[in-house]
C-alpha cells in the first residue's frame, strides 16, 4: 500500500505551532459545531472514535492508524468497538459525551437504526464521520468513493475477461443492515464489467459481514447451489480472500475471484505473487490510513478551534484507483497494517 503523509498538507505545513492557533470563528449551534471562541492545545483535546466492528482488517487497521496519531500528536483518544451492533454504538456514543469528547470520529452502522440520536448528539460535540457516514448529520463524512473504486476494479477484471464475455457471479456482500456501501461497490463493479464489454449475471448475493471467516460458509452456500460459477466477486478483500480459501479447498480451479474494494495487503500480495494470469484479478484502493488521517486532521482543526465546523464540506472522497497485476507495484508494501 502507499504511504500517506500522516496529517495532510494543511496541517503539516502549519507544524506544531496549528495547534496554538485562535479559533477562526463560531456558528450558531455553539458546543455541536465546535466552535468555543478559544484556541485550544492539540494536547489537550479528548477526542472519541467509535468503530462498527473489529473483526476485519480494515477496522483493525482504522483503530491502529488512529492511535498511532493520538500517540504522534499528544491528544487523549478513546476507542470502542460495536461490533456491529448500531444499538450499541449508540450508546458508546452518548457515554463518550458524557466523558467529555471534544469530537466524535464515528465509523457508523446503521443510517435508520441511528440517524435521529446522532443528529441529536451532533448539536451538543461535533461528529466526523470516517468511512460510512450519515447524510446530513455531523460535520462531514470522509469515506471512499466506493461506486467509482468498484467500477475501476470491475473494468480491470472485465479487460482481463475480454469484450464478449458471458459470465456467472456470485458476490459476498457486507452485513444485511449495510444498504450503503455494498451496493455502491458492487454496481459499481458491475458496471466497470459492462464498459470493457462482459456480459454478466448475478446468480447469487451471500452475506459475509466483511468478514473473511464469514466468508467461508457464504461461500460454501453459493458453490453449493452454482457449482460452475465463472466469477466469486467479495466487496472487500477479506471476503474474497476468504471465499479464495474454499474454492482451494473444495479443488476448484476454475472459478476466478476478484474484490470489489480495499487494497488489503494479502490480496495485493497474491496479485503480485501470481501475474496477470492469475485467479485473483483485481482489486480496488480503499485506504484505512487515507481516511482516519483526514478525518483526525479535520478533527483536531475543529477542536483546537483552528477551523469552524461548517468550512468543511459534506462529504469528501479519498483517492480511487483500481488495482490488478499491472499497477500492483504501486501500492504493495509488505510492512503495512492493512
Amino acid at each position: 500500500m502507499k504511504k500517506f503523509t500522516r496529517i495532510a498538507a494543511g496541517v503539516a505545513v502549519a507544524g506544531m505551532a496549528l495547534f496554538g492557533l485562535t479559533a477562526c470563528g463560531s456558528t450558531e449551534d455553539g458546543g455541536g459545531d465546535g466552535a468555543t471562541g478559544e484556541a485550544r492545545n492539540v494536547e489537550d483535546l479528548k477526542i472519541g472514535f467509535l468503530i462498527r466492528q473489529l473483526d476485519a482488517p480494515y477496522f483493525a487497521a482504522m483503530q491502529k492508524e488512529a492511535e498511532d496519531l493520538a500517540e504522534e500528536h499528544g491528544f487523549e483518544l478513546l476507542v470502542q468497538d460495536a461490533g456491529g451492533d448500531a444499538v450499541k454504538q449508540l450508546d458508546q456514543a452518548n457515554t463518550m459525551v458524557t466523558q467529555g469528547v471534544d469530537v466524535l470520529l464515528i465509523n457508523a452502522t446503521s443510517q435508520d437504526t441511528q440517524r435521529d440520536q446522532l443528529e441529536q448528539l451532533a448539536g451538543e460535540v461535533p461528529i466526523v464521520f470516517v468511512d460510512y457516514g450519515i447524510p446530513d448529520v455531523g460535520v462531514t463524512t470522509v469515506q471512499s468513493a466506493n461506486e467509482e473504486i468498484g467500477r475501476l476494479s470491475g473494468k480491470l477484471t472485465g479487460e482481463r475477461l475480454g469484450k464478449g464475455t458471458e459470465i456467472s457471479v456470485g458476490v459476498l456482500t457486507g452485513p444485511p443492515e449495510d444498504d450503503i456501501v455494498g451496493p455502491q461497490r458492487q454496481g459499481g463493479f458491475l458496471k466497470g464489467l459492462e464498459e470493457a464489454g462482459v456480459k454478466y449475471e448475478v446468480v447469487a448475493e451471500t452475506p459475509a459481514g466483511w468478514a473473511t471467516d464469514q466468508a467461508v460458509p457464504a461461500t460454501e452456500s453459493i458453490l453449493a447451489a452454482n457449482p460452475d460459477l465463472g466469477l466469486l466477486l467479495g466487496l472487500n478483500d477479506s471476503m474474497a480472500l476468504g471465499g479464495l480459501t474454499v474454492l482451494e479447498d473444495q479443488g476448484n480451479t476454475t472459478t476466478l475471484v476478484a474484490a470489489a474494494s480495499d487494497g488489503q495487503k494479502e490480496a495485493l500480495k497474491l496479485i503480485k505473487d501470481q501475474g496477470c494470469e492469475g485467479r485473483y484479478i483485481s482489486t480496488g484502493l480503499n485506504s484505512p490510513s487515507l481516511a482516519v488521517n483526514r478525518a483526525m486532521e479535520i478533527a483536531i482543526q475543529i477542536g483546537t478551534g483552528e477551523a469552524a465546523a461548517d468550512s468543511f464540506e459534506p462529504l469528501e472522497f479519498t483517492e480511487a484507483a483500481g488495482i490488478n497485476c499491472e499497477n500492483v507495484d504501486d501500492y504493495y508494501d509488505p510492512d503495512s497494517v492493512f
